[in-house]
């Protein structure tokens, strides 16, 4: 229907997020350059918020394509909802690692650790999203925590994205986990279009 009624070459409105469509009004512009400026210094946690259908996803897809990839190694986890190992086998699992069956996480950890500084010794980057967040575990969460305090002399060997709704914000003010809160450098909230934006992007 919208394809025929507005001579349209594709659909407008799939569930699948298409970067193609990205509109950079003024809070996903802003967290956008935010994250692209924040991954260039070296900070450890950055955090996304936004309500359901604000964007996320489709500003982490956004943000994953515009990092050089001569700059950086990235891993994207879209649905972190797991134990803390594994989400650790699933992080070595997006950046290559070989691992052997029934490794355990002192064993994962080690090889996280040397891959990680091997990236490092290139001048490269390694930069972890996390979409969906909130529905992360809280052992989990620290477990992420954890595998951040790996660094060289100068800077952090893994940073961190983290992408989700609102209920997220909620579940850092878990005591458990308030070092990781603290490590947040940069934090952005995406907001719906309004009616301004609306009728500039029509």
């Amino acid at each position: 229907m919208y394809k025929e009624h507005f001579g349209l070459r594709e659909l407008p409105f799939t569930i699948t997020p298409n970067t193609t469509f990205f509109f950079p009004h003024s809070s996903h512009q802003e967290a956008l350059n935010t994250l692209l400026v924040a991954t260039r210094t070296g900070e450890g946690f950055l955090k996304v918020v936004g309500e359901v259908g604000t964007g996320k996803t489709l500003l982490c897809r956004k943000f994953l394509d515009a990092l050089d990839r001569e700059d950086f190694v990235t891993a994207y986890i879209p649905n972190p909802y797991l134990g803390p190992n594994t989400l650790l086998l699933a992080v070595a699992d997006e950046l290559a690692i070989a691992y052997p069956d029934k490794v355990n996480q002192h064993h994962l950890l080690k090889l996280l650790t040397k891959h990680l500084l091997d990236v490092a010794a290139t001048g490269k980057r390694v930069v972890l999203c996390l979409d969906e967040a909130q529905a992360m575990p809280v052992e989990t969460l620290e477990a992420v925590r954890l595998l951040t305090n790996l660094e060289t002399e100068r800077r952090k060997l893994l940073q961190v994205v983290l992408f989700g709704q609102p209920e997220l914000d909620q579940k850092l003010t878990n005591p458990a986990i308030r070092q990781l809160k603290q490590r947040i450098t940069f934090s952005c909230r995406l907001r719906p279009l309004n009616f301004s934006d609306v009728e500039f992007y029509i």
